[in-house]
């Protein structure tokens, strides 16, 4: 297996570094941090992290072509994931992050901290108890390092992950959306939305690059599948035409119950479902 470590930063965040993993922890009771608690999480995700591995064979075609894992294994609920958004070319791996992050913070909350962040690559695990809260921060693209605009969650909301896909983040991608993020009550289910949300924003123009993702990644998922590799100058219209796109797939997840809301970004520019656009607080440049 993969060499690890798991670090402490100024005595309350918890870091992560397994192989392709790294995760931020942060947990606390009433107020409290629980570092050491966060500790043992990180050492828990590491193991979620090789239980996966193990079967990582047996998730890597479409989840809707694939027999129903056994219950009880975290590549269960990759599949379970993948499945509800009900895209035909979706395979577990699109759920991965966030079924780790979602484990790990699951860990926390069972034993008993009220607020918890576990951040696996951008991909976000939340659990609120009542009265907790936390602000989330909103990219405009996956490779930018400024936060654009915010969310204050809330218990009451019900959402416990956040997670983002886009073009240039660490995994392949059919779309042009420089970022899509999506809110549901799971990361996994989170994580696993923004993979077919940020699909759905291709458009057909001679500004998108496309290559078959097995000659940039051999051991991909997604074997004989163009994803996009690079995007030129778009047009008014097609930034518009990829923002619709994106926001009427999300819309449909939400219509389904399947997520809580979701933004699209494409070149700068940003739509939010309407369910929670004007929950969306843009931040002073």
């Amino acid at each position: 297996m993969w060499e690890s470590q798991i670090l402490t930063l100024d005595d309350q965040v918890v870091v992560v570094e397994c192989g392709p993993m790294r995760m931020f922890i942060d947990g606390s009771f009433e107020g409290a941090r629980q570092p050491a608690l966060c500790h043992r999480a990180g050492a828990a995700a590491i193991g979620f992290l090789e239980e996966i591995a193990k079967h990582r064979d047996s998730v890597m075609m479409p989840a809707m072509s694939l027999t129903e894992p056994p219950a009880g294994l975290l590549v269960h609920t990759m599949w379970a994931a993948a499945s509800m958004i009900g895209d035909d070319d979706l395979t577990p791996m699109a759920a991965v992050a966030g079924t780790i992050a979602d484990a790990t913070a699951d860990f926390l909350a069972e034993s008993g901290l009220t607020r918890v962040i576990v951040n696996n690559g951008g991909d976000v695990a939340v659990r609120l108890a009542k009265g907790e809260k936390i602000s989330v921060g909103i990219r405009l693209d996956v490779n930018w390092p400024r936060i654009s605009h915010r969310l204050l969650l809330v218990s009451e909301m019900g959402i416990g992950g956040v997670c983002t896909s886009g073009l240039g983040g660490r995994s392949l991608t059919r779309g042009i959306a420089s970022a899509a993020t999506i809110f549901a009550e799971r990361a996994a289910i989170a994580d696993a939305a923004a993979t077919a949300v940020a699909n759905s924003t291709f458009v057909k123009t001679s500004a998108v690059h496309r290559r078959l993702a097995e000659k940039i990644d051999p051991d991909t998922d997604l074997q004989g599948v163009e994803v996009v590799t690079s995007v030129g100058l778009l047009s008014d219209n097609e930034i518009k035409m990829a923002l619709e796109q994106g926001i009427n797939r999300a819309q449909a997840l939400i219509d389904r119950d399947v997520i809580k809301g979701a933004c699209v970004a494409v070149r700068s520019r940003m739509r939010c479902t309407t369910n929670i656009s004007a929950l969306i607080e843009p931040l002073a440049e």
